[in-house]
Order: C-alpha cells, then structure tokens, then sequence
C-alpha cells in the first residue's frame, strides 16, 4: 500500500506542475493524509473464545466476560465439591491459619519509626506475648487489649527476653524478630506451630547471643531441627520436654552437646549403652 501511495503522490506532483506550465487550472489535489477509508484496522493478538474455529457456544455467549476466568476460579468449577463435615472443618482450618499468618505480615514502615527492638516488642505483646528489656526486671505484657510500650524510638528499649506465652507464632512472624542484638532468653514452650524450619531460622538470626532456649512440647520440631542449632555456640540452655523420644532425636541431642560442650540439654533421656 505505501508503494502504491508514492506513485500516487508522484504523479499528482507532475500533474501540478504541467498544469502550472500550461497555465491551466489545477482541479486535483493531493494530501499526505492516508484516507480512513484505507486505514487498516487494528488487528487482536488473539481471538475471542467465541470466534475459534470448532468452538461450541450457546446464545448466553452474550452474558460471558471478555477476559477468562482465574485458573482457581476454573478448577474450583471443574473440580467435585465435597460438603462432608470433615471437608468443611479442613476447609475453615485453612481459612484461619491463612488469616493468622497474613496477621503476622512484616510491615516496613513500623520498624522505620519504631526500630527494630519496639517494633518486635509491639508486634509480640500486641498478640499475647511478653517481653522484657535490658536492665529491667518486668515483663511487659497485654491486659485487657492495652499494654505500655513508647510509640517511637528510644534507643534505651532492647528486647533481652521473650516468652510467646499463648502467642501462635508461625515461620512468617520470625521476620518481624530481626536484628534483636540483646536476645539471650527465648521460650516458645507450647507453640504448635514452631518446627524445624523455625528453628533453622532461630538458629541463623540469634547465633551470636541466644543463651536459653526452650521448644517444649513443640511436637513438630525433630531431629532435623535439632541439628540446625549447631550454629549457635552461645546457647547454654536447651529444653525439649515432650518433644520425641526417638533414638535419631536422641543421638542430635548428643552430637549437638559434643559440638558445644557447654550446652546443657534439659528433657531427653539418652539411652543407657551399659544395657
């Protein structure tokens, strides 16, 4: 088309200028401007769904969106659905720990202006845990919704003992624990929720200052998450009361004592090689 265009151009130019040579008027003008009715139209990437060859489609195509559905809205559709009692009880377990953990979401703007020690003092004590400060010997703790903690930053507030008491405190929530230089004590004595992985990231993040720990009756913690602790040499104190009792927890046990030999594990009994 644009070649077919130049030609058009060039000879209207001629003709303009042998009109002007005869003296003669000159009743065809041309234009740069490219005729609308030769424009070409706008062509999709894609067709629509209704427009495919071979594609079946009803009269209701017309109530249809132009855009897909989500995959999950389409797998949910396709998908059997399953009302049991067992299904709906899994189904709202999900639903809240879903919801637990998008409340444990790490919020930049609150440690910007609180720091990072009263920024994971809040965000524990707002939730039902406590915590204690250098140079202090009172747990801050939440009664009836209120607790008292500065709202900005005071240099004088360092974290040096937490305990999450009823807090369910899930992997997601150690991100709003960084950087807590004065850490020495950590109870996270019934929390079902802490396993290996939590204690892998406990392990990187406090290896420099964590002097007791105690995971208690954290069931889902196993001989894996035993042996991440190797990192820590600080750590005097471990507590792993009603944890596992079985011969690969016992010997991560041991070898993580052999590596620090000043580290005193509380809550597993080894077995007698004597017998």
């Amino acid at each position: 088309m644009k070649v077919k265009m130049r030609y058009q151009i060039q000879y209207l130019h001629k003709y303009r200028q042998v009109c002007q040579h005869l003296k003669i008027p000159c009743t065809n003008n041309y234009s740069t401007e490219v005729n609308s009715e030769t424009k070409p139209e706008p062509k999709s990437w894609r067709k629509r769904w209704d427009q495919k060859e071979g594609e079946w489609y009803s009269r209701f195509k017309l109530f249809a969106p132009e855009k897909g559905e989500s995959p999950d809205v389409v797998r949910a559709l396709q998908s059997t659905s399953n009302f049991s009692i067992k299904a709906v009880r899994k189904w709202i377990q999900k639903s809240k720990r879903e919801a637990e953990i998008l409340d444990m979401r790490y919020i930049p703007e609150r440690h910007q202006i609180l720091g990072s020690d009263l920024a994971a003092a809040h965000f524990l004590v707002h939730r039902g845990a406590a915590v204690r400060f250098v140079g202090s010997s009172e747990w801050i703790k939440r009664h009836e919704d209120q607790y008292d903690l500065p709202d900005r930053y005071n240099r004088d507030y360092a974290i040096e003992a937490i305990d999450v008491l009823d807090m369910k405190l899930y992997y997601e929530g150690f991100q709003n624990m960084t950087n807590l230089r004065s850490l020495r004590w950590l109870s996270l004595r019934n929390c079902l929720q802490i396993d290996d992985w939590c204690l892998d990231r406990i392990s990187s993040e406090y290896e420099s200052s964590l002097e007791y720990l105690d995971i208690s009756n954290c069931t889902r913690v196993t001989d894996r998450g035993i042996c991440a602790l190797y990192r820590m040499n600080k750590l005097r104190t471990l507590k792993v009361h009603n944890i596992a009792d079985s011969q690969l927890f016992q010997l991560a046990c041991l070898m993580l004592e052999d590596i620090n030999p000043q580290l005193n594990t509380e809550g597993v009994k080894y077995l007698d090689i004597g017998n």
